[in-house]
């Protein structure tokens, strides 16, 4: 990926919640991006499977 593009104005997402810092995220971050690792998508599922499994 061309890094060197991205600014403040670019969000990076990475499924991955482990490490909570990827090498993905840790260079878009030295260009300015935004950054966001897998963590909340994870526990918004496990909330939503709660929801439909004990209704």
């Amino acid at each position: 990926m061309p890094y060197q593009i991205l600014s403040a104005e670019h969000y990076l997402y990475d499924l991955v919640y482990n490490p909570a810092i990827t090498t993905f995220m840790q260079k878009g971050k030295e260009f300015g991006a935004h950054v966001e690792n897998g963590l909340g998508m994870l526990i918004g599922q496990a909330e939503k499977a709660w929801e439909i499994w004990n209704e």
